[in-house]
């Protein structure tokens, strides 16, 4: 698969470039960029051949079977659709799109073009996921009653100038962060939850540094997800939590466990924790998925139907908040 970079990004390096070293199946065969310069100067880091001073250009090149997207939340569907009609399969990053409205046209794109576009949930694919869901559906924990996912970073981590901070391109905790967990405590479920209430903190205008949200699911179960960028200096919390009739699970760091994770079992028996394989890291899972469904022409599990769920509740939570979605870039 002879792969294009639209965009150099500084996610780039670890969500694609450096496990393309390990798939010799894909080739990174050209990066596109605002700019020659700084398109050579990412070829150059990357180690790739080709580099195109627009993405228009990177697009244009009819040797690239697909592309992955990399450019801020407010652009994936401007890209995402002209890579379509470009005829190139696609990966696009986290967030899918600005809001719920723009999933929707993406994903009917893709559908109509019979193309692979697949949103960058990296986390879904690393085994360490099912490893979770072999211990819930153990009966270990008896039934699950509530869920809770947290991604706070401390103030700082993300400065002020970082465009995760700019409404018109798609920012805020929610879009950056809190899509993880608000996918995450979908995929435990199983089920869409409504929004029961929101909070958040606007440290920018109209921009949430933290938003909690409460949820609820049709089956009875509960849960809340909570993001930050501006938690205190040991506020550094990535974990899902589960809670069931006869005890809880603790998942530090669903989102990377290449970085380290734990998974700990808590009933009345006592406590057991299970070992972790995090010998391989999720971006690598993730583009052997994308491979995979390449050549099979089949659908991914983080594409279509539930890239647009996770991106309704996001849009449910920031109404919730006092917010509105963010804004699509035309608007």
């Amino acid at each position: 698969m002879r792969l294009g970079l639209l965009a150099a990004a500084r996610i780039t390096t670890k969500a694609v470039v450096d496990p393309a070293r390990l798939v010799p199946e894909v080739e990174l065969a050209a990066v596109g960029a605002r700019s020659l310069e700084r398109a050579r100067a990412s070829a150059a880091e990357w180690d790739v051949p080709v580099a195109y001073g627009s993405y228009e250009a990177l697009l244009a090149d009819q040797t690239i079977e697909a592309v992955y997207i990399a450019t801020p939340a407010a652009l994936h569907k401007t890209w995402t659709l002209a890579a379509l009609e470009a005829g190139k399969h696609v990966l696009c990053e986290k967030p899918f799109a600005s809001n719920a409205a723009e999933a929707r046209e993406m994903v009917a794109a893709g559908e109509a073009s019979g193309l692979i576009l697949m949103e960058a949930f990296h986390w879904r694919y690393h085994p360490y996921i099912d490893q979770i869901r072999s211990v819930v559906d153990s009966g270990a924990i008896g039934a699950v009653q509530r869920v809770e996912g947290y991604f706070n970073l401390p103030d700082g981590e993300i400065p002020r100038g970082d465009i995760r901070w700019d409404l018109p391109l798609g920012g805020g905790a929610l879009m950056d962060l809190g899509c993880y967990p608000v996918q995450w405590v979908r995929w435990l479920v199983g089920e869409e939850p409504a929004v029961v209430s929101a909070t958040a903190d606007c440290p920018v205008p109209g921009v949430d540094g933290f938003l909690r949200a409460e949820l609820s699911w049709p089956s009875g179960v509960t849960g809340a997800v909570e993001c930050s960028m501006i938690a205190p200096a040991d506020g550094l919390d990535i974990s899902l939590t589960i809670t069931g009739a006869n005890g809880t699970i603790a998942a530090e760091n669903p989102l990377a466990p290449q970085n380290g994770a734990t998974l700990v079992v808590e009933t009345a028996e006592g406590r057991t924790e299970h070992d972790v394989d995090t010998s391989t890291t999720s971006y690598y899972h993730q583009l052997v998925a994308f491979l995979h469904a390449v050549e099979s022409g089949v659908a991914p599990i983080t594409s279509g139907a539930d890239a647009v769920a996770n991106m309704m509740v996001i849009d449910e939570c920031y109404r919730a908040a006092g917010l509105e979605p963010r804004p699509s870039l035309a608007d």
